[in-house]
This record gives structure tokens, sequence and C-alpha cells, in this order.
């Protein structure tokens, strides 16, 4: 099956699928975004490091990403909540 264009990038694709205290595992994000057949598989993953606020490499690779999940010790993604979460170290 071709894959389709969307005017939506696979970060606001991925930041639309979760909401403020759900927590998925990695399986089911992926999941999601596999079945809208836009994104290559290496696309999604690694947006699903480069989206993490306590994956500090993450953030010196991919420069430009603008990280908001948050990964949890049991490998689960949420929303990153200051108020919840502790504060990202460089």
């Amino acid at each position: 099956m071709p894959r389709v264009r969307s005017r939506e990038t696979c970060a606001e694709a991925i930041r639309s699928l979760i909401m403020q205290g759900e927590v998925m595992p990695f399986s089911e994000l992926f999941a999601h975004q596999k079945r809208k057949n836009i994104w290559k598989d290496e696309t999604i993953w690694q947006h699903l490091m480069a989206l993490v606020v306590n994956l500090p490499p993450a953030r010196y690779h991919w420069k430009n990403a603008k990280p908001f999940l948050f990964l949890r010790a049991d490998g689960k993604y949420e929303l990153y909540d200051p108020d919840v979460h502790p504060e990202v170290i460089e």
C-alpha cells in the first residue's frame, strides 16, 4: 500500500495520541503511528526518542526537536509535566 501525504508531522501526530495524565507503552504509540501508513518505521522510532525530555543524548542529536514526552522507569511514555516530573538536568 503506498504511503499517503499528511500535513500533520509525526511529532504532532504523537502529541495528539496521548492526553495529560495518560500513560502509554511504546508498542501502543508505535502501532497508532504505523496504522496511519504515513511514516517509515525508523521515522517513528526516532521521533519516540527525540521527543523525550529526560533523554539528554537525544536532545543533543536532534537539536531542533521540541520534546514533550516523559519516559518512565517502566518504559512507558506520558506527557511531561514540570509540576509532576523531576527537573530535567542536562
